[in-house]
């Protein structure tokens, strides 16, 4: 697709991080699969590529607790240090199936062969991209192999060991003084949004299903900032079976509203695919084209912005999609939905059509006009700076 490389856009890339983040369980493979499709349209060449930084323990615990991070990173060795390995499972206090349990190491975030690397290229990635938009190195950084907003300051949750999202954050601050995060993905950004609930100098704004049951649980149009963030938790509900149409109607109102209110000076998107048609929660209805208008709307805003991954677990579907928006992100244009896929190594993922299409089901869409004015307007009222 592309020819030459361009000076716009950086993709934070690296054969060590793509194999830290095949490990991880919820989504094994999926990396790979994701770089083969840029690779096939020549997206690597329509951007400057940066190999990602492992995060250090200094990084880590910018954010994270040194408790956390010590059990995260050696999850084998006992409480006090001393390397002992020994397989303790007693359940009791102090125990080694306890610890883990405390920190969140357990169910969902089990502990897995590769988590350490994982880990610090996850958030290693990130902030190698922040660090090129600090610098003015481009105007537009992606690493898909971030985005894991569950993660909260001493507990993994949600397949999500380390909040290289907040750290990203933290790391622009040091350049730009309002920071605005945005995220696309079918959850709500509990630990982002949990992270900067007090602070005044960034602004979540959050699209995702809120539904009696669903995870995380959070995210209600109630939600909003304590302190000096009131009214820069924003909240956008969205109901079962939400379509390309109602989700660009709602983003446009309400980042369009966050941005006139708040002037951020960087941005920080998620690009969460669990909304897509194919995607195993079969909750949102999204074809991928309102995900790619909405980067779309956000890079023409030529602010700062930072790229990140997210949820997704049809991957051939995540693929598709992250190749999308990376090529809006380069100022390639869109790729066609009608565009045949590339010969490339995992060609038979895409059977049987082998285009770049995600077909909507059949599912209704329960928000209504009335119920997306109503969100609309509860965001509105929410932005109080």
């Amino acid at each position: 697709m592309a020819t030459a490389t361009t000076g716009r856009a950086v993709l934070i890339r690296s054969a060590a991080g793509i194999s830290a983040a095949d490990a991880l369980p919820s989504n094994v493979g999926r990396a790979s699969r994701v770089h083969a499709l840029l690779e096939a349209f020549g997206l690597c060449r329509a951007v400057r590529v940066v190999a990602p930084q492992p995060a250090t323990d200094a990084e880590l615990a910018e954010f994270h607790s040194e408790e956390y991070i010590r059990c995260v990173l050696h999850p084998d060795e006992a409480p006090d240090g001393d390397g002992d390995s020994d397989g303790d499972s007693d359940p009791g206090p102090g125990g080694a199936a306890d610890r883990l349990q405390r920190f969140g190491l357990l169910y969902d975030c089990p502990v897995f062969e590769g988590l350490e690397d994982h880990v610090r290229m996850a958030a290693g990635g990130t902030l190698t991209a922040a660090d090129c938009l600090v610098d003015g190195g481009a105007r537009v950084a992606m690493h898909w192999e971030g985005g894991r907003h569950h993660a909260q300051r001493s507990r993994a949750a949600g397949f999500c060991y380390v909040n290289d999202a907040v750290l990203g954050i933290l790391r622009l601050q040091a350049r730009f003084d309002r920071v605005l995060y945005i995220d696309l993905d079918l959850h709500h950004g509990d630990g982002v949004q949990g992270a900067f609930l007090h602070s005044s100098s960034v602004m979540t704004l959050s699209l995702h299903h809120h539904a009696r049951g669903f995870y995380p649980g959070s995210g209600g149009a109630a939600d909003e900032g304590r302190g000096r963030g009131v009214g820069r938790s924003i909240n956008a509900a969205l109901r079962h079976g939400a379509s390309d149409a109602t989700f660009a109607r709602v983003f446009t109102a309400a980042a369009e509203a966050a941005v006139d209110a708040f002037g951020p000076r960087a941005v920080v998107v998620q690009c969460g695919c669990d909304g897509l048609a194919g995607d195993p929660h079969k909750v949102f209805n999204l074809t991928g084209q309102a995900l790619v208008d909405a980067v779309r709307a956000v890079v023409a805003w030529d602010l700062p912005t930072l790229l990140l991954g997210g949820g997704g677990y049809n991957h051939a579907n995540v693929a598709r999609c992250w190749a999308r928006l990376a090529a809006v992100a380069a100022g390639e244009g869109d790729i066609a939905p009608s565009e045949d896929i590339p010969e490339h190594a995992f060609l038979g993922d895409y059977a049987p059509a082998f285009d770049m299409a995600i077909d909507a089901t059949l599912a209704a869409d329960d928000n209504t006009n009335e119920s997306i004015e109503a969100t609309i307007s509860a965001v509105v009222a929410a932005i109080r700076i």
